[in-house]
């Protein structure tokens, strides 16, 4: 019997990719919640459902017309750069994800699966595993955490059943051309190569991240709808850290192959920064749950992303 699966923010970065895959590659009723419908995704068959997360009463009203099996909850505020940001994220990030867990608590789920982030940790160098202390250094982390306090706190007290998934630095080409995360590492360096015809970097390019490929993200969480909810947390990383460099020369490399010619890539001379090159996220504990395997696609994405504004 096919479930009902809802994905909150389902037309944001992430929850685009996660309604694209589950919509295109299983069986389930796919509803996607968010604050405004957007012409994005459109040759998908899934319900909208319009919702204020941190407003109570929109919760309720919207959520009532429907029966959901399970959850994935991906809306969240995280453009840090924005004016109130600190308060717009308590908000929404923490009491909204409270709201729907209120919600949710007596609706016999399956699994609510809460996407929150690696930043938690508040760590850029040495091991991160999911046993290191939590001491997020920004708004963004800190509220997450909060989040994941909620998560647990509805699971002891109304038995919600949860999967807690902090995730590192995915990419992906955008499924929507008017998205507002430009400014991710892969999406600008590769507009940039498009619209200027070059790449100019304001560090050295020796800062590392680690990535991984939205895809592999979506395979992963239809790997743990596949099972009871384990009321456990883990790390979704690629377990292997890229310079920003490095990242750069991949969009370099898909320049050349898309348009047959050669791609500038300056560097800030003057950033004579040295980083930690220890950074490793380890998802041993994911990877003893679930089976996936991860792929590298800088350069894909990079051609996907080439051919959407070739396209507008």
């Amino acid at each position: 019997m096919s479930k009902n699966l809802l994905i909150t923010g389902g037309l944001g970065n992430l929850g685009s990719w996660l309604t694209d895959y589950f919509c295109r590659y299983t069986d389930m009723k796919v509803y996607v919640l968010a604050s405004q419908q957007r012409p994005i995704l459109q040759d998908l068959d899934f319900t909208f459902i319009a919702c204020d997360i941190a407003d109570t009463s929109s919760c309720q009203q919207a959520l009532s017309k429907y029966t959901f099996d399970v959850v994935i909850h991906t809306a969240s505020v995280n453009d840090f750069f924005k004016e109130n940001f600190a308060y717009d994220a308590l908000i929404v990030n923490a009491l909204g994800t409270r709201n729907l867990l209120n919600y949710f608590k007596d609706k016999n789920l399956e699994n609510f699966i809460y996407f929150s982030t690696f930043q938690v940790y508040g760590q850029r160098s040495g091991l991160i595993t999911e046993e290191t202390p939590a001491e997020p250094k920004n708004d963004y982390g800190s509220t997450h955490l909060f989040a994941e306090y909620y998560v647990k706190q509805f699971h002891s007290t109304h038995k919600v059943p949860y999967t807690i998934f902090r995730l590192t630095n995915s990419y992906g080409c955008p499924k929507d051309h008017d998205s507002s995360k430009w400014y991710l590492v892969l999406n600008d360096l590769s507009r940039m190569a498009a619209t200027e015809g070059q790449i100019v970097l304001k560090s050295n390019g020796q800062a590392t991240r680690d990535f991984i490929w939205m895809g592999d993200v979506c395979k992963i969480v239809h790997e743990a709808l596949k099972r009871p909810a384990p009321h456990d947390t883990f790390n979704i990383a690629g377990e292997q850290t890229y310079t920003m460099l490095y990242v750069a020369q991949q969009v370099q490399e898909a320049y050349r192959e898309m348009y047959g010619k050669a791609l500038l890539i300056k560097i800030n001379e003057e950033d004579k920064s040295a980083y930690p090159d220890d950074l490793q996220v380890s998802a041993k504990k994911l990877q003893s749950c679930y089976e996936y395997e991860l792929q590298v696609r800088f350069k894909e994405e990079a051609k996907n992303i080439f051919k959407m504004l070739n396209q507008s």
